[in-house]
């Protein structure tokens, strides 16, 4: 069970509620102690997951190489092991459809998201995901962005959060419309460590959850601890027709070499770009069996940093 009943979920204060959505800001919430996240819960959703329901990711713990990120798999494991594996590990696992082990996760993503739209005025999704985050200790998230609307809670363990503006050069336009097209990861986002002068930077501890603005790029780096968190996305009209905008000017820049093209999310412009964006998307969904994923380690107890590699191969998400 979820155990929310009636009570509130999060704590809101009404200065930071002012704020939702164009700045980041911090709450307080009650389900640090939710047995949904305890490591029993969390093993159960590991035994039970698909090869499509989860990344795992290995990576320098020092940041200072990007490219060090590297996409892995999970073999032979049960859920306990796994969660050994990321405490003694440098490991990074995302579970993407938890409600499959446990309907109980998506009747607490109804429960958040019907707070958020009696509390946040004019707050309405018509879309919305939950993924759990089980990472090891000292391992970093490297400068990205993501395309729908986040929100970021902490269950058990520290980590740090640097969040830049949604605005150039943080966020650069030609990179995001890439993201937006599935041409690029979000991680190739461009950094350049001046921008951390530029960077809110805040703490998180158990009981605490983070909303920023749309696509603001960030990054992230644990604590010398075991990290449980989650993570819920969302779009909101505003947020859809971004999106939108985005994928309507990276098919018109690279396929059609336009430049100069207006972010805009209203009046006809917009309106065409829709339609070019949705035509876009059908003719790619006949067309292709989706995107490829290099996986080159396994999740192993044994390796050192539990880290196994394996002849590179390759997979269709």
């Amino acid at each position: 069970m979820a155990l929310v009943g009636n009570a509130p979920i999060i704590e809101w204060e009404a200065p930071k509620l002012k704020a939702f959505g164009t700045a980041p800001v911090m709450f307080r919430h009650t389900l640090s102690d939710n047995p949904l996240f305890s490591n029993a819960a969390l093993a159960r959703v590991i035994d039970t997951a698909d090869r499509d329901d989860y990344y795992v990711n290995t990576m320098d713990r020092t940041g200072h190489n990007r490219a060090s990120r590297r996409e892995g798999e999970i073999r032979d494991l049960s859920g306990a092991q796994v969660i050994d594996a990321i405490h003694n590990g440098t490991l990074w696992l995302l579970l993407l459809n938890p409600q499959k082990a446990d309907p109980a996760y998506a009747d607490l993503l109804e429960a958040i998201y019907a707070e958020m739209s009696r509390m946040v005025p004019g707050f309405r999704t018509s879309f919305r995901k939950m993924t759990l985050l089980i990472s090891s200790p000292r391992v970093q998230v490297h400068y990205h962005c993501d395309i729908p609307g986040q929100t970021l809670w902490q269950v058990r363990g520290e980590k740090r959060v640097h969040i830049y503006p949604n605005k150039a050069p943080f966020l650069d336009q030609h990179a995001l419309e890439e993201i937006a097209l599935g041409e690029a990861h979000e991680f190739t986002l461009p950094y350049a460590e001046d921008y951390d002068r530029h960077a809110t930077v805040l703490d998180l501890k158990p009981g605490h959850m983070l909303h920023w603005p749309l696509n603001a790029p960030h990054r992230i780096v644990n604590g010398d601890c075991v990290n449980v968190s989650f993570t819920t996305e969302h779009f909101t009209r505003s947020n859809r027709r971004s999106f939108y905008v985005n994928y309507a000017n990276g098919v018109l820049r690279k396929r059609l070499g336009w430049r100069d093209l207006s972010q805009s999310s209203s009046g006809p412009a917009y309106w065409a770009k829709l339609g070019v964006a949705t035509g876009y998307k059908l003719l790619r969904r006949k067309s292709s069996g989706g995107k490829t994923m290099r996986i080159d380690f396994a999740v192993d107890p044994a390796a050192a940093d539990c880290v196994r590699d394996l002849p590179p191969y390759e997979i269709r998400r």
